[in-house]
């Protein structure tokens, strides 16, 4: 049986993310980026996507699985995306 991981609403959260509305079946999560907007897609099946907007144009990054938050991690850094949680004072 095969396993895979999807980052919690916490860490997402903690990422910097906020929760918008989505259809059903989904959760959606985006964040201001230097240059537009990233937004993660969670599905039920365990898919997530990641889209990023720039400026004004919406490019596709990435849709399928991962194993673990150490993969989804490495998979927001081969997009260029921030994967370090903000140091607390």
């Amino acid at each position: 049986m095969n396993s895979y991981y999807q980052p919690s609403a916490e860490l997402l959260q903690a990422f910097g993310f906020a929760a918008f509305s989505a259809p059903p079946r989904q959760k959606r999560y985006s964040r201001a980026s230097a240059c537009g907007q990233e937004t993660i897609v969670l599905y039920e099946d365990a898919e997530l996507t990641l889209l990023e907007v720039v400026n004004g144009q919406m490019l596709y990054s990435f849709q399928g699985r991962v194993a673990s938050e150490a993969e989804f991690r490495v998979l927001l850094r081969q997009v260029n995306w921030s994967a370090e949680l903000p140091s607390s004072i």
